[in-house]
C-alpha cells in the first residue's frame, strides 16, 4: 500500500517558501541534541568553503535581480518550535548574516544541549551592534583555530567572512534581498520520524553518538544553575566541569588505545563504558539510547547531584575496565583468562558476560567460566551454574549432563584427521587457548590482536601430501599428476598412523600476514624463516609461545604430527579432567 500523501495534503507541509516565510512562522528553531556542531566556513583544501560559495550566490543573485534557490530544509514542527532535522547549517549562518544585516525581527536559535553555543548566540538577541565588531576578534586570532569551542570559532569566521564580502555595501538593500528573494523547499516530518530521516539524510556521518551527548548533557547540568549569582559558587561548578571535561576525555584516550579495542572487542570507544553502566540498573529490554539514559540517572529532584552520583559510578566502573586490562599486582593472568573469555564468546554473550563481571558480581569462579566458554557452553548456561536458586546437587547433576556431552564431543572433533576442513574453528579456539596458557605460565599479558588477523597454517604443508595411482604421483590437495621428492609424505603412511595434514597435530595458529612468508616451503625452511631475526622483523607470529614450541623442534615427520596430535588431545582431557 502506498504511503504517498494527497496533494492537497502533502502542499501544506512540503511547500517552496521564501527566507521571511521561514521567519514569519516565529517559532524557536532547534538544533537537536543528534546534530554536531556548527562547521560552515571550513576549508577544504584550496577549496572555497560553504559561507563563500553562499555569499558569492547571493551577491551574483542581487547584481542580476534573480531568485536564489537553495537546497531543502527538512523539519519537524509544532506548535512553538521548529526542529531542523537538515538545514541546520543554512539556518545558522542565516541568523549570523541576518544579525549583521540589522534584522530587527524575532529570530532564536536554540542549540539543544551546547550551553556555551547557545551563550554566545544569546548576546544578538536584543544588540545586533555586538556582532559588527565580530569579525575584528576573528581577525585577529584567524589563525588560531584551537578556539575551545568548535561552534564559537566557525560563528566568528563566518561573521569575519559576512563582513569582508559584504562591507561598503547598502545593508537594507541585502536584507530586503535575502528575505524575499532566497527560496527552498520546505520539508515537514512526524516527530517520530525526525532521527530516522536524518540518519537516512546524512548516512549517519553527522550524528552525535549517545555517549558524547550523555558527556554534553552531563557536563551542561554541573554548572545549570543559571540563576546563581555567587560567583565563588559558578567558579567552583566551572572548575568541577573541566575536570570532568578533562577526565572523560582521558577515558576516551584509553579506549582509543588499539590493544585495547582489540582486548575488549570495541570500535565505539567509551560506547561499551557508558552502555555497560546503563544496563547496571535497567532491564535489557529498554532501549540504550540518550533520553532513556538521561531519564533514568540524570533527572530528579536535583539533576546536578544525580549527575555528580553517575559521574563518581562510571569513574569507578571504568576502573574495573583498566584494572583487568592492566591486571594490576597480577601476573597477568586475569587479562589473559578475561580477555580468553571475550574473544570466545559470541558478540551477544559477550555483552552479558561483561554486565555480569563487572557490574552484577555475579561470576565467582573465572576459571570455571574460562573452561565452560572454551567448551562452547553459552553464557546463559554457564551463569546457571554460578546460580543460587539451585542446590549444589541440582546444579552438579544438570552440569555434568551438558559439560560431560559437551567434553566428548570436543575429544571427537579435535580426534577428526580432517579437522582443518571440517571444523577449523574448534581448531582455531584450542590452539589460541594453549598459546594463552603459554602466556599466563610466564606471568605474560597475551596480544589479543591476533584475534582480527588469525590465520591456521599447516606446518607440513597440505600441498606435498601425494597418492600413488596407476604409478603415478598425485597431489592429495590439488588431485593433479606430480613430481615428488624426499619433502613430500605418501598419505598412505597418515593414514597407518592415524594422522594426516588436516589433523590438530600439523595445524598451528600464526598472524595471517605471515602466513604468506611460508608458503608452501618444508619445516626446515619455514623454521628458518620463524627464527630469522634479522630478515624478518615484523613476524609478530614469534610472540606466540605454543606455535614456537612446534617450530623450535628438530624435525618435523609423520611421527611428530601423530605425537603433537595426542599431546594435544591428552592436554585437553587433562584440563577437563576427562579419564
Amino acid at each position: 500500500m502506498s504511503n504517498t500523501k494527497p496533494v492537497n495534503e502533502q502542499s501544506k507541509t512540503n511547500t517552496t517558501i521564501t527566507l521571511n516565510d521561514f521567519l514569519n512562522k516565529g517559532k524557536d528553531f532547534i538544533i537537536p541534541y543528534y546534530q554536531r556542531g556548527y562547521i560552515w566556513g571550513k576549508s577544504r583544501r584550496s577549496e572555497k568553503n560553504s559561507v563563500q560559495y553562499i555569499l558569492e550566490s547571493i551577491i551574483n543573485c542581487l547584481e542580476n535581480k534573480s531568485e536564489l534557490f537553495l537546497q531543502g530544509v527538512t523539519v519537524c514542527e509544532d506548535d512553538k518550535t521548529i526542529e531542523l532535522i537538515d538545514g541546520q547549517q543554512r539556518t545558522t549562518f542565516f541568523y549570523l548574516l541576518l544579525k549583521y544585516l540589522e534584522y530587527d525581527e524575532q529570530y532564536s536559535l536554540v542549540y539543544s544541549i551546547r550551553t556555551e553555543s547557545q551563550k554566545f548566540l544569546d548576546k544578538f538577541k536584543s544588540n545586533n551592534n555586538e556582532i559588527n565588531i565580530l569579525y575584528e576578534a576573528y581577525e585577529v586570532n584567524k589563525k588560531n583555530e584551537e578556539e575551545k569551542f568548535q561552534d564559537i570559532y566557525y560563528f566568528k569566521k563566518t561573521v569575519y567572512l559576512i563582513h569582508k564580502y559584504l562591507e561598503g555595501r547598502e545593508k537594507k538593500e541585502i536584507l530586503s534581498f535575502v528575505l524575499a528573494n532566497v527560496k527552498f523547499l520546505y520539508i515537514n516530518v512526524p516527530k517520530e520520524k525526525a532521527i530516522t530521516v536524518f540518519s537516512m539524510m546524512n548516512g549517519n556521518k553527522a550524528v552525535m553518538k549517545f555517549e558524547e551527548i550523555i558527556k554534553a548533557e552531563m557536563l551542561r547540568l554541573i554548572s545549570a544553575d543559571k540563576e546563581n549569582n555567587n560567583e565563588s559558587i559558578r567558579w567552583e561548578q566551572n572548575l568541577l566541569r573541566s575536570k570532568y571535561a578533562r577526565e572523560w576525555d582521558k577515558w576516551l584516550y584509553w579506549w582509543n588505545r588499539k590493544e585495547v579495542k582489540d582486548f575488549y572487542h570495541t570500535e565505539n570507544v567509551m560506547g561499551l563504558l557508558v552502555e555497560t553502566y546503563f544496563y547496571s540498573k535497567n532491564d535489557s529490554n529498554l532501549k540504550f539510547n540518550f533520553e532513556n539514559f538521561r531519564d533514568k540517572f540524570l533527572r530528579g529532584e536535583n539533576n546536578e547531584l544525580l549527575t555528580k552520583n553517575t559521574f563518581y559510578k562510571l569513574r569507578h566502573l571504568q576502573k574495573q575496565f583498566e584494572d583487568v586490562f592492566n591486571s594490576v599486582n597480577d601476573d597477568k593472568s586475569l587479562h589473559n583468562k578475561i580477555g580468553a573469555i571475550l574473544t570466545i564468546l559470541n558478540k551477544e554473550d559477550r555483552k552479558s558476560f561483561i554486565r555480569s563481571y563487572f557490574i552484577k558480581n555475579e561470576i565467582n569462579d573465572i576459571d570455571l567460566y574460562l573452561k565452560l566458554s572454551f567448551l562452547g557452553i553459552t553464557h546463559s548456561k554457564i551463569k546457571e551454574e554460578f546460580s543460587n536458586n539451585k542446590s549444589n546437587e541440582e546444579r552438579n547433576v544438570e552440569k555434568e549432563d551438558v559439560v560431560s556431552s559437551r567434553k566428548v564431543e570436543l575429544i571427537n572433533i579435535l580426534s577428526d584427521n580432517d579437522l582443518y576442513k571440517n571444523n577449523d574453528k574448534e581448531a582455531y579456539k584450542q590452539l589460541l587457548r594453549l598459546n594463552i596458557d603459554a602466556d599466563t605460565k610466564l606471568g605474560r599479558a597475551f596480544d589479543f590482536s591476533i584475534v582480527n588477523e588469525k590465520s591456521l597454517e599447516h606446518i607440513h604443508p597440505q600441498s606435498k601430501v601425494y597418492y600413488l595411482k596407476d604409478s603415478k604421483f598425485y597431489s592429495c590437495k590439488e588431485d593433479k599428476s606430480i613430481n615428488i621428492d624426499e619433502s613430500y609424505f605418501d598419505k598412505n603412511d597418515f593414514d597407518n598412523q592415524d594422522c594426516s595434514e588436516h589433523c590438530i597435530g600439523n595445524l598451528v595458529l600464526l598472524y595471517k600476514n605471515n602466513n604468506s612468508a611460508f608458503s608452501n616451503h618444508s619445516f626446515k625452511d619455514k623454521k628458518k624463516v620463524y627464527f630469522n631475526l634479522n630478515s624478518v622483523e615484523s613476524f609478530k607470529s614469534r610472540h606466540l609461545l605454543h606455535s614456537l614450541s612446534v617450530f623450535a623442534k628438530d624435525k618435523w615427520n609423520i611421527d611428530e604430527i601423530k605425537k603433537n596430535k595426542h599431546s594435544i588431545i591428552n592436554e585437553l582431557k587433562e584440563y577437563y579432567g576427562i579419564q
